[in-house]
């Protein structure tokens, strides 16, 4: 027997959303029921992108803030997320 890991996506208020920003189609966040939701969105994202926005059941449904300690909206952090990677990197 194989043993297989999963590796299943979550978006933070665990709602699926869909929509369009700055010309990019977009539909995510199904929450461990992607075959089924992949199916529907992609169909209700090709009918917005054909000019139809109402075909979209989750438009108008944004993105809520995810409460991160200690960050201000700049990602001062990831010089030393960079630092560990290049020095572990050096250590192989």
């Amino acid at each position: 027997m194989v043993a297989v890991d999963a590796v299943v996506g979550f978006s933070w208020d665990r709602l699926p959303h869909a929509g369009e920003a700055n010309g990019l189609y977009y539909a995510m966040g199904y929450c461990g029921h992607g075959v089924q939701m992949a199916t529907y969105m992609g169909r209700a994202v090709a009918e917005m992108m054909d000019g139809r926005p109402e075909a979209n059941p989750l438009r108008g449904l944004g993105f809520p803030k995810v409460p991160v300690p200690f960050y201000n909206g700049t990602a001062w952090f990831l010089p030393f997320g960079g630092a560990y990677y290049q020095a572990k990197d050096k250590l192989r």
